[in-house]
């Protein structure tokens, strides 16, 4: 038994070309992966939406489902053969034409045409069945169905900020079983790596063997205690002395494509950024920047003899540090 595609889009079987495409993109909208994240409910209904659309949205394709259903749909299926066998069937005494039953490939064209079924569902349903089918396995008829594909898995996989960044191969353990993950540089917290053929195996069914599902690792990075990252760029705090704010220094940074030496100008205040072109994020041709932000660093040891020279510090300042603040 297969679902009826104008009920799946909630219209009637003579809703013209807007209507469809609004209940299509309503459905879209309600039901898309990326707005219900790991709900295989609302993901199978966007699929059959999809499927839906795909055929309900086509004036041909529409035609050909209107008239013969699904089976309209298949590849090779040859709509006058069909159509001359209802004719034959009336005159008969029968209903018409009403699916194939066991004598339907003689609907069949020897070559290679028309809509196509699985051009239609294919990319969808990862080649195996359709979401209208009732049970795994159910075909129509003479029509023999191609094996199934196994279920996507999906998993976490944790990365320090480091390997984030530098990218390299990452071993984990998938049910009991050792697994060498290859991580691209610069991946993102939220990203997901597909691993193709790593998920379930695929169903047995008397149609052959079919392909395994995949997984998808979700990645999840962990924070790194001095820098931060912001989309290609890194930030580190980078602590100086009064004296070195005041003289000017150079420093050694350490990055993640080694160390680099920054020159802080004299008289630099504390939450100066200082850039490192170049030398932030990879991310194939991409490169961000990474930023030094200073921050000045009052002495550990406060005495008499310190406080006379603070003293004599302030005199250094002319104006009042604070003119400039307002609500």
């Amino acid at each position: 038994m297969e679902r009826d595609l104008y009920e799946i889009l909630g219209v009637s079987s003579d809703a013209d070309t807007a209507e469809i495409k609004k209940a299509y993109r309503d459905m879209a909208r309600k039901y898309h992966p990326d707005v219900n994240p790991d709900d295989p409910e609302a993901e199978e209904k966007f699929k059959q939406a999809s499927a839906a659309f795909e055929v309900l949205g086509d004036s041909e394709k529409r035609k050909l489902y209107d008239e013969f259903g699904l089976d309209g749909l298949r590849e090779g299926f040859d709509a006058e053969q069909a159509r001359k066998y209802a004719q034959w069937q009336q005159q008969a005494g029968g209903g018409g034409f009403s699916g194939f039953g066991g004598g339907g490939r003689r609907f069949y064209r020897t070559s290679s045409g028309g809509a196509g079924f699985e051009e239609i569902f294919g990319d969808l349903f990862g080649g195996g069945r359709s979401p209208f089918d009732t049970a795994a396995g159910a075909g129509y008829g003479g029509f023999q169905q191609a094996p199934l594909k196994g279920r996507d898995v999906t998993a976490s996989l944790t990365l320090d900020f480091r390997r984030a960044i530098e990218g390299g191969q990452v071993e984990l353990s998938l049910h009991g079983k050792p697994l060498k993950v290859r991580v691209p540089k610069g991946i993102r917290d939220g990203e997901r790596l597909r691993l193709k053929g790593k998920g379930e195996p695929a169903p047995q069914t008397p149609y052959g063997e079919g392909q395994p599902g995949d997984l998808l690792l979700k990645i999840q990075i962990r924070s790194h205690p001095l820098v931060r990252r912001q989309d290609m760029d890194l930030y580190m705090d980078v602590p100086i002395t009064i004296p070195e704010a005041l003289e000017g220094t150079r420093v050694n940074i350490p990055t993640p494509w080694g160390e680099f030496t920054v020159t802080v100008p004299e008289g630099v205040h504390s939450g100066a950024k200082l850039r490192l072109k170049g030398q932030g994020v990879h991310r194939g041709d991409k490169k961000g920047d990474f930023y030094v932000i200073v921050q000045i660093r009052t002495p550990d040891r406060l005495d008499e003899e310190v406080r006379q020279l603070v003293r004599k510090l302030d005199d250094a300042y002319v104006d009042d540090v604070r003119t400039d603040l307002r609500w």
